[in-house]
């Protein structure tokens, strides 16, 4: 039996060691495969190939297989040695393994990193957006330079910071690219230049202060403004409960140490949490 079908058996431990049910994995095959098959067809036929397609080595696992070793990868962060170790495969197919299913991912989810994107259903239940920052923990760089750029004052260690949008149901609307962690939240959003729907507010800490977002009142607080504080931090808890699903898998918490794909994994860490709340 190999690994799929081990944790077939077991639901629970399915679930804990890749973040998704196993219903949802088989719908995600579902839906992945097609695009795998369509990625798989251009490598073959590229320009320059000698062999003819089918021609060459074959893949020791099956697509669902290859995509669950990433959900795990993702949901553990453990060593490519060890994801071959488990899996039959050597260290560098794990690594080409999962660098394919995260762009695979990538272009099943299509995670906006600026521009929110939602159905007329989702327009019409949309009340407000909430924004927050979010810091990665990244190994120390060699350059002094570097290290500047990216040390965290707020978490004094050196880490990169991604954008997290989230709506009133608190689902994932966007995930921006990860910059340095030494950047102010104010200046990522800026820079940022999200286009929200028409007539939609937003909703962010003291961190944006002199942005279009709402922010808490401060200073010289009356009965009214801390009623209003109260329930402002209510609203925008939202967000921090979705940073939260997503550090659940191990590859967005713990020290980065994936040289390429830093984005493209974030966004699908923070698609796979939607689909974890089921609001994907």
């Amino acid at each position: 039996m190999n690994v799929l079908d081990i944790l077939r058996a077991r639901p629970k431990l399915f679930f804990r060691l890749s973040g998704i049910t196993v219903g949802d994995f088989d719908d995600l095959v579902l839906k992945l495969y097609p695009l795998w098959q369509e990625s798989e067809h251009k490598r073959l036929s590229r320009k320059g190939r000698k062999r003819a397609i089918g021609g060459g080595m074959k893949y020791i696992l099956e697509f669902s297989e290859q995509l669950l070793l990433c959900l795990m990868y993702y949901r553990t962060y453990a060593t490519h040695v060890f994801m071959g170790l488990v899996f039959r495969v050597s260290a560098p197919t794990v690594c080409r393994r999962v660098n394919a299913m995260t762009l695979v991912m990538v272009g099943h989810f299509r995670m906006p990193e600026r521009k929110i994107k939602l159905t007329a259903e989702e327009q019409e239940e949309l009340l407000f957006l909430v924004v927050d920052g979010t810091e990665r923990p990244v190994q120390r760089p060699k350059m002094p330079g570097k290290r500047k750029k990216v040390y965290s004052g707020k978490k004094k260690r050196f880490t990169k910071k991604h954008q997290i949008i989230t709506d009133n149901k608190k689902r994932i609307v966007a995930v921006g690219p990860w910059k340095n962690g030494k950047k102010h939240d104010k200046r990522v959003y800026d820079e940022s230049r999200v286009i929200k729907p028409r007539g939609v507010i937003g909703l962010g800490d003291l961190g944006y202060e002199g942005t279009d977002l709402e922010i808490p009142k401060k200073k010289k607080l009356s009965k009214d403004d801390k009623k209003y504080n109260k329930a402002f931090a209510k609203l925008r808890i939202g967000v921090e409960h979705a940073i939260g699903r997503m550090k659940k898998y191990r590859i967005f918490s713990e020290i980065h140490r994936n040289n390429r794909l830093q984005t493209p994994i974030a966004k699908n860490v923070a698609a796979l949490a939607n689909i974890n709340m089921g609001t994907a």
